[in-house]
Formats: structure tokens, C-alpha cells, sequence
């Protein structure tokens, strides 16, 4: 049976802040606004996962909320793990590979580079989904991945990219 994963990155967030560490950096004006357009846009398309794992940084956290808000998932049970703020790749395939085979879609929401690392690891060569400026996986990104393996034996170009969501391409 496929499974889905929903890999997120969070929406765009402030640099000019009374942040006291990067950790704490909330979402910018233009970051809310794409978690809502994308929260909207997950709903329009379906796009509902039964598990959401998150980084607990304030800008992540922040863009899970306003996703759980649009699908109209239960907030609490969010799992906020904190070793996926600055994560590598590594980390966020263990989690994915721990999953139980009852979970059959989960959205992982962080940070970059591990995000766009994970989505090349899984899906193979990405070239033709970058944009003019050669990036891949931006801010507020969200891409659904089909899985055709059990949860424990993903490994690398297993997945199928299915759609890739930006907040800049959104037509709602």
C-alpha cells in the first residue's frame, strides 16, 4: 500500500527581531501570510496527513499552526521533536523510518538544508523542479511524496514526487 509523506518547510521568517536566539525567530508578515495561503492550499488539495512531526523552533511551530488550522488537525498532537531544528538529512529519515506501518501519511515540517537534502535523498534527481534561480525547496514549501515501501525500509530515490506546493505559485 503507498504511503505519503508531506515534507514542509516553514514559511518565511523575521531576521530583524528582539529574537534572543535563531531559535526564537517568529515568521515575518509575508511567512504568515504564505502558512495561511498554504494551510488553505492543503485543504483545497486534500492534503491531509494523519501524523504531523515538527521542529519546535518558533517559525515552525508558527507554520504547523496555521496548517493545523486550515486541515483541522487536533494541534495537540502534534509530535514538536527538537533534534529537527538543525537537523541533518539523517535525522529527519530516522524519523520517517520509525514510523509504525498503522501511519500511512505524515507531514515532517523544519528547516533547511536537511528539508531539500531529505527531498533529494528520497526522490533523486530534483533539476527540473528548481526554479530560474537554481533554488529547490524555499521558504513555506510543501511536497508530497509517494512511497511504495514500508516505513522501516525507505531508503534512498524511493519516492515519487508527486506535486510540489510553493506559496509564490499558488492560484487560490
Amino acid at each position: 500500500m503507498a504511503k505519503t509523506i508531506y515534507l514542509a518547510r516553514h514559511a518565511k521568517s523575521a531576521w530583524n527581531t528582539d529574537a534572543p536566539t535563531d531559535f526564537d525567530r517568529p515568521l515575518n508578515s509575508r511567512g504568515m501570510d504564505d502558512a495561511i495561503r498554504m494551510g488553505k492550499a492543503l485543504r483545497k488539495y486534500g492534503w491531509k496527513p494523519e501524523k504531523i512531526i515538527s521542529s519546535p523552533a518558533l517559525r515552525a511551530q508558527l507554520t504547523c499552526l496555521a496548517y493545523c488550522e486550515y486541515l483541522g488537525f487536533d494541534k495537540s498532537l502534534v509530535e514538536w521533536k527538537k533534534e529537527h531544528y538543525a537537523a541533518y538529512m539523517v535525522t529527519l529519515l530516522q524519523s520517517l523510518t520509525q514510523l509504525p506501518e498503522t501511519v500511512s501519511s505524515v507531514m515532517v515540517l523544519g528547516h533547511n538544508p536537511a528539508m531539500e537534502d531529505l527531498i533529494v535523498h528520497l526522490c533523486g534527481d530534483m533539476a527540473s523542479h528548481q526554479q530560474q534561480d537554481g533554488k529547490l525547496f524555499t521558504t513555506g514549501n510543501v511536497a508530497k511524496i509517494s512511497i511504495k515501501v514500508e516505513w522501516k525500509d525507505l531508503v534512498m530515490s524511493e519516492a515519487t514526487l508527486v506535486k510540489l506546493l510553493r506559496p509564490k505559485e499558488l492560484k487560490l
